[in-house]
């Protein structure tokens, strides 16, 4: 495990330090219950005020794992065409407890391209989002390659300059983003592009160590298993998430069950050209309270170390919706958001 925590420490120094490696955004495999971080033009999706809190523990069997929490604010107003959000959000990550603590506000707008009704609508969301986010790492707990000796081990100090022993800190960095979302009663589809401008990153006034663009495409469906009541209870959610950043290429697909109060899903992630994981998840929802968890079960070669991650959702929305206050919402066919 010694071994292990010192190799993940270089990693996570040498796209830190040298800006070589490219950092991926966290991810959150109950996206649909973070749905202003997988896309900001969810924002207002669910009528009234709704409060959604994620917590993430990836790969708790390794030493200096990644560690993420976000909490986040959204609610649509006729008055002003759409929906307002806003989001906070810290990651951690590695021994040298590399911290990203970021802020973001959006505006989503409604398009409305078709309304005869609850059953029959066609709508478009175009929203933007302004962010900021400063980064910060304690050099002092990270280890250097010219401090290992082939017998002894880590036992020199590293010549490497760095601007403080201690922890060091960016300055506040600005950053853009927007997303698209159509929907009907049944059937869904966004796209959603973040760090348009590609702010850099670096601790080093390194303009090479920049947070690479990241482009979304999610699409879902949901039917009814009995759809021969008037209102039925039991729908089926499958769904596809398609991600890539840089290099990085990520693919989830799997599906929900939901009845009434209670909702399962199993899913399986690719992250190319490798297999990553199965998700597994189960939900509960109670009047204004939504809560989740899920399991990652990694298959991919790093299982013997790293054999899974937790996620915890809660959403809570503190009224229903009132067609008479909001005549112009209408609701996305996406788990859990009824």
């Amino acid at each position: 495990m010694t071994n292990l925590r010192r190799i993940f420490t270089l990693l996570v120094v040498g796209f830190t330090f040298y800006g070589k490696l490219y950092a991926q955004d966290p991810e959150f495999t109950q996206f649909y219950a973070n749905p202003l971080y997988l896309n900001p033009a969810f924002a207002g999706t669910a009528g009234g005020p709704r409060f959604c809190v994620n917590f993430r523990d990836q790969w708790p069997s390794v030493s200096g794992n990644f560690v993420t929490y976000a909490a986040s604010y959204d609610e649509h107003f006729d008055g002003i065409g759409g929906g307002i959000g806003a989001q906070v959000m810290s990651d951690h990550a590695g021994d040298g407890n590399l911290t990203t603590n970021s802020v973001s506000g959006m505006y989503s707008y409604q398009l409305t391209l078709k309304d005869n009704g609850n059953k029959d609508y066609f709508i478009v969301n175009m929203a933007i989002e302004a962010s900021a986010f400063q980064r910060s790492i304690d050099w002092s707990k990270l280890t250097f390659g010219d401090e290992i000796d082939a017998r002894l081990g880590f036992i020199y100090t590293t010549k490497e300059l760095l601007a403080t022993q201690g922890v060091q800190t960016t300055a506040v960095i600005p950053d853009f983003s927007a997303g698209v979302l159509a929907y009907t009663s049944k059937f869904f589809a966004g796209i959603a592009v973040n760090h348009i401008i590609q702010p850099e990153q670096s601790f080093f006034n390194n303009p090479a160590s920049t947070l690479p663009m990241k482009l979304t495409i999610h699409v879902g469906t949901e039917i009814a298993v009995d759809n021969w009541k008037r209102d039925p209870e039991t729908f089926i959610s499958p769904n596809i998430l398609f991600q890539r950043q840089a290099k990085f290429t990520q693919v989830n697909f799997g599906a929900y069950l939901i009845k009434t109060y209670f909702m399962a899903g199993l899913w399986y992630r690719q992250t190319a050209p490798n297999s990553d994981a199965i998700m597994a998840l189960i939900g509960v929802r109670k009047d204004a309270v939504q809560i989740g968890y899920s399991y990652d079960l990694t298959v991919s070669q790093a299982r013997t170390a790293a054999t899974g991650s937790h996620e915890v959702s809660l959403i809570v929305q503190l009224q229903k919706y009132d067609h008479q206050k909001k005549k112009k919402w209408r609701a996305v066919p996406c788990p859990g958001f009824k």
